[in-house]
Order: structure tokens, then sequence, then C-alpha cells
């Protein structure tokens, strides 16, 4: 194939695992003889495609769109990113999505490793999570989920001492009370 990156075309050898439909776009997963090792590449990228007469196998229970989720996962981003989540590999699986990150399982719970431009938006992802953590990197993120912290809590406490908003203005009739018979 010959792939196209923002700065040039790059022609490699690909032995195609398999082909997928996520988030938008079209994949292509195989074995790259330029790099030696699996890659996956987004379909509208490729400039061109030549057949060739190398054969190649498929290994065994390969899962496309697992291998695009790791590829996606994994994508340099402008920040790495260590959170320890306090739980189990498996409630951890269910709960982040394959794309933030990768799991590992180490003493103390899963380790997430994550890659963000935007840590603003981790901390928000991480806010939702039924389980406790701790950021083990960057402190940067460390502070965003702090800031995320603050802002829920400002918002249950405007919540909850009275209604504000659309609805602040909306009044219901008064009832009187009902004489006793």
């Amino acid at each position: 194939i010959q792939s196209r990156t923002r700065l040039e075309t790059v022609a490699r050898d690909l032995d195609p695992y398999g082909l997928a439909f996520r988030g938008g776009c079209w994949y292509v997963v195989g074995h790259c003889h330029l790099r030696k090792g699996p890659r996956t590449f987004r379909v509208d990228r490729i400039a061109s495609v030549a057949r060739t007469s190398r054969a190649f196998e498929r290994p065994e229970n390969f899962d496309t769109l697992a291998a695009i989720s790791t590829a996606i996962a994994t994508l340099p981003r402008a920040h790495r990113a260590e959170i320890l989540l306090h739980t189990e590999l498996d409630t951890a699986r269910k709960q982040i999505f394959a794309t933030l990150g990768t799991l590992e399982e180490v003493n103390g719970g899963v380790l997430l490793h994550s890659q963000t431009d935007d840590l603003a938006w981790l901390a928000r992802e991480l806010a939702r999570l039924p389980f406790s953590f701790e950021v083990r990197g960057p402190a940067a993120l460390a502070t965003a989920v702090g800031h995320q912290a603050r802002q829920l809590l400002a918002w249950v406490k405007r919540s909850s001492s009275g209604p504000t908003g659309p609805t602040a203005s909306r009044t219901t009739p008064a009832t009187k009370p009902r004489p006793k018979r």
C-alpha cells in the first residue's frame, strides 16, 4: 500500500488481517513489513494498493476491532497519563471504553495507561467512574481532576439551595390546608 501522512506518501508491504468500520472511518489492520509489526491504517488515507504474490497467514483468533481500539488508544498525544483504578480488571473493562487507554492488572488495582490532548476531558471521563482512583501522572491531570471535583460540588450546592434556571420562574399555586372535619 501507499499510505499518506500529512507530509508524505510512504510505500510499505502490508499483510492485511482485517478491515472494519469504527467511529465513522474504515480501517485496515495487518502486519507492516516496513515497521516490522502490527499497524492500523485509515482506508481514506491510503493512496494506492497493489496486490503482491507473497503468502501470509492471519494470526489465529485475531480480533480486528480490538486491534483498532488498541491502536487508537495508544496513538501519541500531547499528554501521557497513568491512573490507578481501585477495582478489578473485569469491572474496569466494563467501565472504560477501549479507546480511552490500555488496562494492566497490578497490585492494588488496575493501571490505566492513557494519552490525551485534553486533560480536562480526561478528568471528566474519570469523574464518571463508579470506583475510586489515584492519578499517578501527570500532575496537571490531578489538578484537572481537582477542578472537575470542585465544579461538580459547586453544581450540587447550587441545585440544593433551591430552583434555578428556567424552572425557577415557574410557580405552583399555593394550596391551602384543608379544614379538619
